[in-house]
């Protein structure tokens, strides 16, 4: 089971800033609220934009969290995707 990331793939809505991972056919949606990624850095991003870069920056570390969660069965089904949420607990 190999999970590759979706480099481009960026979602923010509903106080969630997620990215797409890939198991095969399957689609992963990896969800990180706006508040865990404020609480990263400082100072707290105050746009879309600044979100989706402070994702970026930290996806590497956050792809590896959600691998892990994945591979452990922490998902969740929700229509066509499989969502793994990441929370603060996750990145100590």
């Amino acid at each position: 089971m190999a999970v590759a990331l979706k480099p481009r793939a960026i979602s923010v809505a509903f106080g969630v800033v997620s990215f797409f991972m890939l198991d095969g056919d399957k689609t992963i949606r990896v969800d990180v609220s706006r508040e865990l990624l404020a609480r990263i850095d400082s100072p707290p991003p105050d746009s879309k934009d600044g979100y989706i870069k402070r994702l970026k920056r930290h996806r590497r570390q956050l792809a590896r969290i959600a691998t892990e969660k994945y591979m452990e069965g922490q998902y969740e089904p929700e229509v066509r995707v499989l969502v793994v949420r990441i929370a603060a607990d996750d990145m100590i």
